[in-house]
């Protein structure tokens, strides 16, 4: 009798999910043959990337981590991202380019964007959580141990589920470093910028440092290299994640139609606690399927896919995991991973700008020092440019398509645009977008299995840097799920 194939299932298709799908996929594929290789599942309940992934600037720093918890996951996943353009052709079919990256000082905008309503020293607590890089897991539950989830590769990151002293800095916008010591460059070395509002400029990355890529087109053709290899996709949403072998306790009211229930001590003899060994929980039994494996998870389709492993790369939903009755020992403190909304826009200049982002740090408003302007101009000759990160953070909506953004925000976003521009006149090709960046509560993103589950992980809340760092999140997280080990 042949046993029964492994079973996969990864929840959530942006960058992170669509990375682990296409490691374990390809680790598969070298290590099994196809009649018994397991079998990789990508649910997703949109498109893939069809937020963060799909809507950020695709902004790649190799050093801009270092000092923080995530150096070595970033600087491992710079390199990776080299790797994969060149194996798939990234450069024309996700515009992988390496850059050249400015930090411009801008002088108070004569035209100032309107009801700037708060200066740059006055934010109210929510606004704080603004500033830069990603973030990590809190403590796990006191009563139980949990270990760290260490990466062999090269590069090595170890990334912790549990730890006593993190990063405390919460990121929803890319911070520029220190710059101290990076040599200043005349204005006219970024020449589609009014150089007469440029007080200082400063190159803060070059072509062996930084680099971009478009993140919806690297998400989907990562996507498509996955299925190459096997890899199975559905469209649906997760209701609920049955665990096969959890027994929920069961209070059994007997009722004797000849006896009257007066006090609190008759009470309780008429009720009857079930041993849970002996009683099966209602979801577990309403959707056996005669599987063998331990999690069933229940689509809004109808549709119940059997699984062995699971991971959550849901990214600001990730915590709609904590619903789901396989997730019962995760707690929210341990992902407290909220949705940032940022606004974007794309736009389309008259002439050809260069590889060049700038980091627009504008004096005077709420813009100047790490909430930043971004403007990344990308090989197709489309801009994109975002911030307005300000906006209270708020649960982001159950379906991503749904509108999100702040008129208020985007116009004046696109003031800006337009005044810190020198020769350019952009077109908009899409205007009023915003997206909720997965930004958690401490210094890193939770990359770990669940302790003591049987197959479950959670790769979730890498904030502004998860296009970034995604590549090699997804490689860390299909080395735990092939090998048992990272």
């Amino acid at each position: 009798m042949v046993p029964e194939r492994e079973t996969i299932v990864i929840v959530g298709a942006g960058i992170v999910g669509v990375a682990t799908a296409y490691f374990t996929a390809k680790k598969l594929a070298k290590k099994y043959p196809a009649e018994t290789r397991p079998q990789v599942i990508l649910l997703e309940q949109c498109e893939p990337g069809c937020s963060a992934s799909g809507k950020s600037g695709g902004f790649l720093a190799r050093h801009w981590s270092d000092g923080t918890d995530t150096e070595q996951l970033a600087q491992f996943s710079y390199d990776l991202h080299a790797k994969l353009a060149l194996e798939h052709n990234g450069s024309e079919r996700w515009g992988y380019r390496p850059l050249n990256t400015f930090c411009a000082e801008i002088d108070r905008i004569p035209v100032m964007p309107a009801k700037q309503h708060k200066s740059a020293h006055q934010r109210t607590e929510a606004e704080s959580v603004v500033t830069s890089i990603e973030v990590i897991a809190p403590r796990a539950h006191s009563s139980s141990s949990v270990t760290t989830m260490e990466y062999s590769g090269p590069g090595t990151p170890v990334t912790l589920f549990d730890s006593e002293n993190q990063q405390t800095s919460t990121h929803g916008s890319i911070s520029v470093p220190d710059v101290g010591g990076v040599k200043e460059v005349a204005p006219e070395a970024v020449p589609w910028l009014k150089t007469s509002l440029v007080n200082k400029l400063r190159q803060v990355g070059d072509t062996t440092s930084t680099a971009q890529v478009d993140p919806l087109k690297f998400t989907r053709s990562l996507l498509a290299e996955a299925k190459g290899y096997g890899l199975k996709s559905i469209r649906g949403k997760v209701i609920d994640v049955a665990d096969t072998g959890y027994r929920q306790p069961i209070i059994e009211l007997s009722i004797d139609k000849g006896a009257g229930i007066g006090t609190l001590g008759e009470l309780s003899d008429v009720l009857n606690y079930v041993d849970p060994s002996n009683a099966e929980s209602i979801s577990a039994k309403s959707k056996r399927l005669g599987t063998t494996k331990p999690y069933i998870l229940l689509l809004d389709q109808g549709q119940d896919i059997p699984a062995d492993k699971i991971v959550v790369a849901c990214g600001a939903w990730a915590t709609s995991c904590l619903r789901w009755e396989a997730f019962r020992d995760v707690s929210a403190s341990q992902i407290p991973i909220q949705g940032l909304r940022v606004h974007y826009l794309l736009a389309k200049p008259k002439e050809q700008i260069p590889a060049q982002a700038v980091f627009a740090e504008i004096n005077g408003t709420v813009y100047s020092g790490e909430d930043a302007i971004e403007i990344y101009p990308r090989p197709d000759g489309s801009v994109f440019i975002c911030g307005e990160a300000l906006d209270d953070p708020e649960m982001p909506p159950h379906n991503p398509f749904e509108p999100v953004y702040s008129k208020r925000a985007t116009g004046r976003l696109k003031q800006i645009v337009n005044d810190v521009s020198s020769t350019l006149s952009f077109d908009m090709i899409q205007y009023g977008l915003a997206c909720h960046l997965p930004v958690h509560a401490k210094g890193i993103p939770v990359i770990s299995k669940v302790p003591s589950s049987k197959g479950l992980y959670i790769a979730a809340g890498h904030g502004c840097w998860g296009i970034l760092n995604g590549p090699a999140t997804g490689l860390a997280i299909s080395e735990l799920l092939v090998d048992d080990e990272c």
